[in-house]
């Protein structure tokens, strides 16, 4: 089953350089590596951390990257 079988891993926002704590199980972390998109191999993480595994840009800078208001690219 998905997720059961989480361990620790930790991660760096490559803006800030922040270490980022998650929990993801580790044959989820290999079917990723295969190919299975994050979404689908760790369905559990919130939007933010599936993030900060695809890019590298940690929950903590993604708004200010990437504001949710189109105001803000003005």
């Amino acid at each position: 089953m998905q997720g059961t079988n989480r361990q620790l891993i930790v991660k760096r926002c490559v803006v800030c350089r922040r270490w980022i704590a998650l929990r993801v199980d580790a044959e989820d972390v290999a079917r990723h590596d295969q190919g299975v998109y994050v979404q689908d191999a760790m369905p559990y993480l919130p939007p933010q951390l599936r993030e900060l595994w695809i890019s590298g840009v940690g929950p903590c800078c993604w708004e200010l990257l990437c504001p949710s208001s189109l105001l803000d690219y003005n």
